[in-house]
């Protein structure tokens, strides 16, 4: 029978490392040169496949509208060692005015026995929702843009079936049919903008998913130049073709229709994704176009950059309320302990 140190050394190389980071380094350095050299081949071959495949179109800069808005979301979670809290909230901010609309921040906290993952998962839709539910209500308060802009995606995949609670769930969705619905009655154009796409899409839409595990976003770095963008491809197909659920995509009641876009030479900086409603299609290259102009920094579309600006809740700032929290129920003679932080997160809280 196997002693405890000879079952050890079955499955870990045991040999003494002079130096750690060293080690890491060649790790990484051997594994990631590997796996593009793999993926190198295949992906260069399919990039040539997908441009003799579908149509790559070019992007003018021209701003076509001129009453634009630009919607954006920030969540921070605050991890104490009691319990998990968090707090999210969305605005709108308008061009060329400067002006910015938001509704009140929201929070939400629970102890540790509903699970760090399934939390943020809750945060996350929560925070999407109220995304959505801020462009709607700055619609529904008499604004009338020309052009809206969200932070986020119009399709969701099936993944956000598995997150949260079906309230939760449905808030999201409930959210998004009333910003299309609003909009198509009011005639105004929607349009959201996804700067880190991690989707398969466009792979599933031209039958590519056997032939490839890259996502539609690299796959598109290497197929796209500067300036130009795909032809548009419907997401709902693009579901159906996947052989997932739809029901997310049914929730929102209207088809959805996506571009991936490249707005800049970086090599640094993937392309975007842009979606919008059926009923937008007719303006797609006056909305492209202009987000192609107003790309002044790392490709993103300048309503969104600002909006982004205003709304982020980093972390230096919950850990000045953090300390402002300590120093006020200190004060009231309370107990701080129960202030202390999640083990490991103390430095940033300022703890």
């Amino acid at each position: 029978m196997l002693t405890y140190k000879e079952k050890f050394e079955e499955y870990v190389d045991v040999a003494p490392v002079s130096n750690l980071s060293l080690s890491i380094r060649n790790l990484l350095i051997e594994e990631i040169s590997s796996d593009l050299g793999m993926d190198g081949l295949d992906a260069a071959g399919l990039a040539k496949m997908v441009r003799e495949r579908m149509d790559i179109l070019p992007m003018r800069k021209r701003e076509c509208f001129k009453r634009v808005v630009g919607v954006d979301a920030g969540s921070q979670i605050i991890p104490l060692a009691a319990r998990q809290y968090a707090v999210f909230s969305a605005l709108a901010y308008s061009l060329p005015q400067g002006s910015r609309f938001f509704l009140q921040p929201e929070s939400m906290s629970c102890t540790y026995s509903m699970g760090v993952d399934r939390f943020k998962g809750s945060v996350n839709l929560c925070r999407e929702a109220k995304l959505y539910e801020t462009a709607y209500k700055f619609i529904e308060n008499g604004n009338n843009p020309e052009l809206v802009l969200i932070d986020g995606p119009l399709a969701f995949s099936s993944w956000w079936q598995k997150t949260g609670t079906e309230k939760e769930r449905l808030r999201l969705f409930k959210s998004i049919r009333n910003l299309l619905n609003t909009s198509q009655e009011k005639g105004i154009i929607i349009a959201g903008i996804v700067k880190r796409p991690s989707a398969r899409y466009l792979i599933h839409y031209h039958r590519l998913a056997k032939d490839t595990d890259l996502s539609d976003s690299f796959l598109m770095h290497l197929t796209l130049k500067a300036g130009e963008r795909t032809d548009i491809f419907s997401i709902n197909t693009a579901l159906m073709l996947s052989g997932k659920n739809k029901l997310p995509m049914n929730l929102a009641e209207s088809p959805i229709y996506s571009t991936y876009c490249r707005m800049t030479n970086d090599w640094s900086i993937p392309p975007i994704r842009i979606d919008v409603p059926a009923y937008s299609l007719a303006n797609i290259d006056e909305i492209t176009d202009y987000c192609y102009s107003t790309s002044y920094w790392n490709g993103i579309p300048l309503a969104i950059l600002r909006a982004d600006e205003d709304v982020k809740v980093s972390r230096r700032f919950i850990g000045d309320i953090y300390s402002e929290i300590v120093g006020h129920i200190g004060r009231d003679g309370g107990e701080v302990k129960r202030l202390a932080p999640y083990w490991g997160e103390g430095n940033w809280l300022g703890a």
